[in-house]
This record gives structure tokens, C-alpha cells and sequence, in this order.
């Protein structure tokens, strides 16, 4: 039942993304070159691949992998599981007002910290510099704008 209710969540993930790539592509464009392109081949591609896991684990589940997940199942520390699953939350309502730099940068340092590292000078050199490339990188080189938020005024 759990791999069940995976292929769901995978299924609903993927509309999402495509719905809200047909509703890039609508403003934009449908063409090679317009924004929306390449979010409507993913948003198409992880429903295809989605709705195939659902199929394939409903009518013919692998029994290998089902014995396999049962094994792993009492390993799987469930609280840092959904302790970032909250943190990713958290991130996606903090993204706008914060800006990406800055909301990344907390998201990877508390992701760090659920994952059990306690190297807090460190991990905020690695989420800022990264946090940093990525958007100088994408905003910059790509034309894709990410938000500033706090930081606004110095970027």
C-alpha cells in the first residue's frame, strides 16, 4: 500500500508541475525558446513517469522491491524525514519576503543541522556561497529572475 501512496503523491506532484508549466507557457510561449518550454517537457515527462509508477505498482507490483522497502522501513528515521518535509515548507512561504539568498542559505544550514551536522561556520560558507552562485548564476547568465527580497537593495 505505501508504494501505493507514493505513486499518488508523485502523480499529484506532477500535475502540479505541469499545471503551473502550461500556465508559464501561456504567457510566454510554447516554443523552443520561450520560458515555458522546458517546464512543460519536465511537468510532462514526471506525469508520464508518474502515472506509469501508479499503473505499474497497482497492476503488477515488483515483489523484490516490496520486500526490499519492508527491510528499510524500520531504518528510515521518519522524524528527520518530515522534518524536512517542514523545512521545505517553510522555505517555499519565506522564499518571496526573504529572497533567494536568503532563504536558501537558512533552508541548506537547517537542513544540515536535521541531518545532523553541527559545523555551523562551514555549512554557512557552503549555503551562502552556493545559495549565492546559484543566483547570480540563473539571474545573470540565464535572464531568469529569482527573488531578492531583504537584499534588494545591495543586489
Amino acid at each position: 500500500m505505501g508504494i501505493r501512496i507514493a505513486a499518488v503523491v508523485i502523480v499529484l506532484a506532477a500535475a502540479v508541475v505541469l499545471y503551473d508549466a502550461i500556465r508559464i507557457s501561456l504567457n510566454g510561449g510554447f516554443g523552443p525558446q520561450q520560458p515555458g518550454f522546458f517546464p512543460l517537457i519536465v511537468g510532462v515527462g514526471l506525469v508520464c513517469f508518474g502515472v506509469a509508477f501508479l499503473v505499474r505498482a497497482t497492476l503488477k507490483p515488483d515483489q523484490a522491491l516490496l520486500d526490499q522497502a519492508a527491510i528499510h522501513h524500520g531504518d528510515t528515521h521518519w522524524r528527520t524525514l518530515w522534518a524536512v518535509i517542514g523545512s521545505l515548507l517553510l522555505y517555499s512561504v519565506v522564499l518571496e519576503p526573504l529572497g533567494y539568498i536568503l532563504a536558501t542559505s537558512i533552508f541548506f544550514m537547517g537542513t544540515a543541522w536535521i541531518a545532523g551536522s553541527r559545523k555551523l561556520v562551514r555549512d554557512l560558507i557552503v549555503a551562502v556561497v552556493f545559495s549565492a552562485a546559484v543566483y547570480f548564476g540563473f539571474t545573470e547568465i540565464l535572464g531568469v529572475r529569482l527573488p531578492s527580497g531583504l537584499l534588494e537593495m545591495v543586489l
